[in-house]
């Protein structure tokens, strides 16, 4: 601990083969390998990258393709591999290399599409 109480690493490299969850666990999440959350105070209301190397921030927010990301937002879901969603409400980003960068209810099927 340093003077002000924080724990502090040592200046080092620090790997976690699992994955790394700040805050709250869902307890209906299928943990990836190698995956990112950080999430609220309520269990219920937390994120759930299930696809290995995904990673997710917002709340209710989830990332199952291989590498997808949620990057903010509310009950978004990023299912194609390699996909991302960046933000706004119950968007669905399910082609592979799929993005939606915000708004309401958007999905993105194909291909590359946005």
């Amino acid at each position: 601990k340093d003077a002000s109480g924080w724990w502090v690493a040592d200046m080092a490299m620090f790997r976690f083969p699992k994955g790394v969850v700040v805050g709250v666990t869902s307890e209906s999440c299928n943990y990836g390998e190698a995956t990112l959350s950080v999430n609220g105070g309520i269990s219920t209301d937390a994120n759930c990258p299930e696809g290995d190397g995904s990673v997710v921030f917002g709340r209710l927010n989830t990332a199952t393709g291989k590498f997808a990301t949620v990057l903010g937002g509310n009950e978004n879901t990023s299912s194609g591999g390699l996909s991302s969603v960046l933000g706004g409400k119950k968007n669905t980003a399910f082609g592979e290399y799929s993005t939606i960068s915000a708004g309401s209810e958007n999905y993105a099927s194909g291909l590359f599409a946005s």
